[in-house]
């Protein structure tokens, strides 16, 4: 085969890959809102996906990991889609699209919430924003910090119905966040 077919079949297994994940991730969610995440079994989840187990093996390594990646597939998705709040100057912008798109994610957020599932998410988080081990103990704090506050608003926004707008959310957030993300 010419490396041009090989790349083409690379870039298309990749595709297929990622819808699987997808098809798999979305399937535990459903699954979830119908029953508690251990009673869910990978034969079932595997069916409500449309995916075989071998697929299912391919890319997690067990229900947990699936739920972990899952978690860290919205936080790596949120991070690329608006910025890390600690590369640069966290402004009301930067507030007011987290919380957009916590609001268009609301019912796999939620799910996974109401699963019991809020410190696995806070944790996932903590670590994504303390990747870079080279930062002052003082500034890993203050990320700890400004990780917990946010990630409890955006649980107890959720969580409450959404009452205040996205403006109001995020204004409130910027005046009382931003002092811990402007390193």
């Amino acid at each position: 085969m010419t490396k041009i077919k090989l790349n083409k079949l690379s870039k298309h297994n990749e595709n297929i890959n990622k819808i699987v994940r997808e098809s798999i991730q979305q399937a535990l969610i459903i699954l979830m809102n119908q029953k508690n995440f251990n009673d869910i079994s990978i034969t079932e989840l595997c069916k409500k996906a449309g995916v075989s187990r071998m697929a299912f093996y391919n890319n997690y390594n067990s229900k947990d990991d699936l739920l972990k990646q899952l978690i860290y597939y919205h936080s790596e998705f949120l991070i690329n889609e608006i910025g890390s709040p600690f590369r640069e100057k966290t402004n009301i912008s930067w507030y007011t699209k987290m919380f957009e798109y916590a609001k268009e994610n609301h019912y796999n957020l939620k799910t996974i919430f109401d699963a019991g599932f809020k410190y696995e998410y806070l944790s996932t988080i903590t670590d994504i924003v303390l990747h870079d081990k080279d930062i002052s103990l003082e500034k890993q704090y203050l990320r700890v910090m400004w990780t917990g506050g946010i990630i409890n608003t955006i649980i107890y926004w959720l969580e409450s119905g959404m009452k205040e707008s996205i403006d109001e959310i995020a204004t409130f957030c910027y005046k009382n966040l931003s002092v811990w993300t402007n390193e």
